[in-house]
């Protein structure tokens, strides 16, 4: 029987050209350009002078492929070989495969492929717009958040945007109000609101609520490896067991570090931040945080916030002098978005309790909320002083002016009536403002006397008021009693200060000599309780940032007066600058980190202690940081320092100056020049 030959096909005849034209065009067509993917398998509809070429290895361009017309029904060994599959209905093996017991693999379509992996992002947009309206619904009927959602821990989705996500910057903008609330009154910017959502091309796709945060789930410092939980529990404690107490408990309800990763990690990121600016060993961790902290601040800037933000806003300003005038300006004005102010009328009894939302309905919440506009308000009055600016929230506001209504409450606390203390003292100083000028440099006019005797009647009111209500706390012993008197010191100093206006070193006018005195003995009484008083001591490391400014400025106008008026107010210089010399070796013996206003504000101030004693002749400068407050203690003794100008004999006063120290900052003492004394230019920096 004679043998037959193999009849070759068209498309299986052995051709040199063809083999070695199968191994050079890939590389042909790589290499003019990379990313030339044939759009169809029909020979004929390519170019006719290009032969047909499949490549044993696919490479890897699944993410830059073209929309593939038709799907792949031969098996991979047929498409090999480009002979005919014939393929079941029911799937592989194909009959050639089966009958030389070949592994026959029918690849799926690269389009098939990219429709899967855009449906399972769809899919997942779809998961988190539900879950974000679920969270914005129990945040209003104040119910527990939902839990996070599983696919977005442990993956960074700033940095792998998903696709379809509602909120990227390129498919939505901010916007231009917040959401009406059932009990809004209507207001002009309604209208123009429910008129354009309707032309809106987006208004459909984005209802109110969709654009709440999703930064604020998820992603914390511990899942983003920046603290350990250890760490983080550390910094917890600190905060909690110390620092939230300055602060009159305000966080006392968030100290649970599993709660707060899971509800609210920008006030995660504050309280940490705040907890390592107090300790030397925490330096990097500061640092760390910080960044984090602003981070989130700044990616929320647009974005709708719970009173968790707004809390963690409130704390950051109170400590961090760096950052405190933008955060509290924040705050403010997400305050005002979430109507904050209206659950005192709820506490009071002015408005129904079914005209209230649910959040200012709730007693305990209405009660915290007030706490936290309080706080805001003292705040906002802080940083109007410090900066010599009008404040932002208007004091004639009820809940401001009606602070005993909600003082004489049969629920008040401890930390209650240290905060109205803080609001009634502060309405006082507004008042200075307002009428003496804090901003203008022209001298005080003689009319004005009797308005500074008047202010500091009230002055002396307002600490007999609240001396007799003060107790001791549990965590931070007699502080607040002791802030109380040095905050009744910086309204004396803050008001005094106001008749050096315009003087530029000319005598006092006589009819505010005693004004001029008050101020003087203000000054030298707040470092005289700072040097003598332990508990003062101890919190100088933990207190808000505003006590350390107002301290400085009390140096400050100290030696100033020291410099100028010496003679008229009949001072003895030797023992102000030994008084000053001692506190700054009390500073310098702090242990904080660089960043802390305490380190920062020595150097300056033992700068301007040098300059005036070298002006005035006297003293002299050498080594060493104990002798001032050594021969400031010998020279004192146990003197009373209810009378801060007694007179004594010192010992050679030395200023001595710590050329290693840090620098001050511009941003922190930057605005102590502006004062009200055109000439004080200087300030504490070189």
């Amino acid at each position: 029987m004679a043998k037959r030959k193999r009849q070759w096909s068209a498309t299986e005849v052995p051709n040199p050209e063809q083999s070695v034209t199968g191994r050079l065009s890939p590389n042909v067509e790589q290499h003019q350009s990379p990313f030339r993917v044939p759009q169809s398998n029909n020979v004929s509809e390519r170019n006719p002078q290009q032969r047909p070429v499949e490549s044993t290895a696919v490479p890897p361009l699944v993410e830059v492929l073209p929309s593939i017309t038709r799907k792949i029904t031969a098996c991979a060994a047929c498409r090999k070989n480009k002979i005919r599959c014939d393929m079941p209905e029911d799937g592989p093996p194909c009959v050639r495969c089966r009958r030389r017991s070949l592994s026959c693999v029918l690849n799926r379509s690269l389009q098939s492929l990219v429709e899967d992996v855009k449906n399972v992002e769809l899919v997942q947009s779809d998961l988190r717009n539900l879950h974000d309206t679920v969270d914005i619904i129990c945040q209003h009927l104040d119910l527990s958040r939902p839990k996070a959602l599983v696919v977005d821990r442990g993956k960074d989705r700033e940095n792998i945007p998903v696709s379809g996500e509602p909120d990227r910057e390129d498919s939505e903008g901010c916007e231009v109000s917040p959401p009406d609330s059932p009990s809004a009154v209507h207001a002009p910017i309604d209208t123009f609101l429910d008129i354009a959502k309707f032309g809106s091309p987006k208004s459909v796709e984005s209802p109110p609520g969709r654009r709440a945060s999703r930064a604020t789930h998820g992603d914390d410092l511990i899942t983003k490896g920046i603290v350990s939980i250890a760490v983080a529990e550390q910094l917890l404690h600190r905060y909690f067991s110390r620092l939230d107490h300055y602060l009159y408990g305000i966080c006392s309800e968030h100290h649970d570090l599993h709660q707060l990763r899971t509800t609210s990690p920008i006030l995660l990121a504050a309280i940490c931040t705040v907890s390592a600016l107090h300790d030397p060993q925490d330096q990097r961790y500061y640092a760390a945080c910080n960044r984090e902290f602003r981070s989130l601040v700044m990616r929320s800037m647009f974005e709708k916030r719970d009173v968790g933000c707004l809390r963690a806003l409130c704390i950051a300003s109170f400590w961090l002098a760096d950052a405190s005038r933008i955060l509290c300006s924040d705050a403010i004005r997400r305050a005002a978005d979430i109507r904050l102010h209206r659950s005192f009328d709820y506490l009071i009894g002015a408005r129904d309790p079914e005209s209230c939302s649910p959040s200012s309905a709730n007693p305990i919440a209405a009660v915290d909320r007030v706490r936290l506009w309080y706080l805001l308000f003292v705040c906002d009055q802080h940083l109007s002083i410090l900066h010599n600016r009008d404040s932002l929230l208007r004091s004639d506001k009820d809940i401001a002016v009606s602070w005993e209504t909600y003082l004489h409450r049969a629920e008040t606390t401890e930390s209650d009536i240290r905060i109205l203390s803080q609001v009634s003292l502060l309405l006082i100083m507004g008042q200075v403002r307002d009428v003496l000028g804090s901003d203008n440099q022209t001298p005080l006019p003689a009319t004005l006397t009797h308005h500074i005797t008047n202010y500091s009647r009230q002055l002396d009111k307002w600490f007999a008021k609240f001396s007799a209500l003060f107790i001791t706390n549990a965590y931070i012993g007699d502080f607040p009693r002791k802030g109380l008197e040095l905050h009744y010191q910086f309204g004396k100093l803050y008001l005094g200060h106001q008749v050096f206006k315009g003087l530029h070193g000319n005598p006092i006018p006589m009819h505010f000599v005693s004004a001029a005195n008050m101020a003087h003995d203000a000054a030298a009484g707040i470092y005289e309780m700072i040097l003598n008083d332990n508990q003062l001591t101890n919190s100088l490391v933990g207190m808000p940032h505003y006590f350390h400014i107002m301290i400085a400025f009390a140096g400050h106008l100290l030696l100033e007066i020291c410099h100028n008026h010496h003679e008229q107010l009949s001072i003895n210089v030797q023992e102000e600058f030994n008084l000053i010399g001692a506190v700054l070796d009390l500073f310098r013996s702090q242990n904080c980190i660089p960043q802390h206003p305490i380190r920062r504000m020595a150097p300056g101030l033992s700068r301007k202690l040098s300059t005036c004693a070298a002006g005035l002749g006297i003293g002299s400068l050498f080594d060493g940081h104990q002798s001032s407050q050594n021969a400031y203690i010998a020279t004192t003794g146990a003197q009373d320092l209810a009378n801060p100008s007694q007179n004594f004999d010192g010992q050679p006063v030395q200023f001595p100056v710590d050329s290693t120290a840090p620098q001050m900052d511009d941003f922190l003492f930057g605005d102590i020049g502006e004062f009200t004394f055109p000439d004080l230019t200087s300030s504490f920096l070189p």
